[in-house]
């Protein structure tokens, strides 16, 4: 069986428990939690939906750094306050402990991964659903007679993230992109892009702000081959500096607080797909 047909039967098969599972109840008050990450609110929000209102200690800034939310806009925490971290020491550099706030809930003792490996990691289909698991399992902790209801809330996030990768292997499949991002490789891969690179070497000057003529001759090249560019906000600073504002590069963004994470990798497939399918770029100086 290929690739495409397992992801679509598996797709199937969580629309079919999606929808045999029981939903919210009417009028049920919602349960009010703080996460310590970007990442948490996106999930808990939508595996916990209508059961649960989300606030998180930090957020992605313009610049796409994760930064503590304003405090004018920071939950003021309280000892009974249900907190959710990826594990204590996530929660630890928030200022956030065991002793100070019992109801501290670790996903993980400890999570293996830190960093700007961190958003590479909840970038790969693969592994955000095993999170959203762990998000499910604290959840139900807090409220089990909820348990049901979340674990149909789960059911439909990995059904429609299975979907979204479907669509967007349909879109990108074989598409050959040059990969500059610091952390979306695992999102161009599930879409079955091609991926081509700079050399270690290249990257490293080009880090530095060193050779950056090089690098402008290349997007040059590779907007006339119809190949996209692809930067993130994990980028080095340099080279994103010196692209963003080139026709041929794609800037994969932070997804939203405002939109649930399946819909946002949707459009950011459908965006990349118009950047390959729009007319030959032309690099700015040349005449067509």
């Amino acid at each position: 069986m290929g690739s495409r047909s397992f992801l679509r039967n598996l797709a199937v098969a969580f629309l079919i428990a999606f929808l045999c599972l029981p939903g919210a109840a009417a009028g049920a008050e919602r349960m009010k939690l703080t996460v310590t990450s970007p990442w948490l609110f996106l999930l808990s929000g939508f595996i916990g939906g209508a059961n649960v209102t989300v606030v998180s200690m930090q957020e992605w800034n313009a610049n796409g750094d994760l930064v503590r939310v304003p405090r004018s806009r920071a939950p003021a925490l309280t000892p009974d306050d249900r907190i959710m971290a990826f594990d204590e020491e996530d929660a630890r550099k928030l200022g956030v402990t065991k002793e100070k706030y019992p109801q501290l809930s670790a996903l993980y003792d400890p999570f293996p991964i830190h960093g700007v490996k961190l958003d590479e990691a909840l970038a790969d289909p693969s592994v955000l659903p095993f999170v959203a698991q762990r998000v499910l399992t604290v959840l139900a902790d807090w409220d089990p007679a909820g348990y049901p209801y979340y674990q149909r809330r789960l059911a439909e996030f990995q059904a429609r993230l299975y979907s979204t990768i479907l669509a967007g292997r349909q879109l990108l499949k074989g598409q050959k992109v040059y990969d500059l991002t610091g952390s979306s490789r695992p999102l161009l891969q599930a879409a079955g892009c091609e991926i081509l690179s700079p050399s270690e070497a290249d990257l490293e000057a080009w880090s530095a702000y060193k050779g950056l003529n090089a690098l402008m001759e290349q997007t040059a090249r590779n907007g006339e081959q119809k190949i996209p560019v692809v930067i993130d906000f994990e980028t080095p600073k340099a080279i994103r500096r010196a692209l963003v504002s080139r026709t041929e590069v794609f800037l994969l963004g932070r997804p939203p607080a405002t939109q649930d994470y399946p819909s946002f990798l949707h459009d950011q497939y459908t965006s990349l797909w118009l950047k390959v399918i729009s007319k030959p770029l032309v690099p700015p100086g040349r005449k067509r």
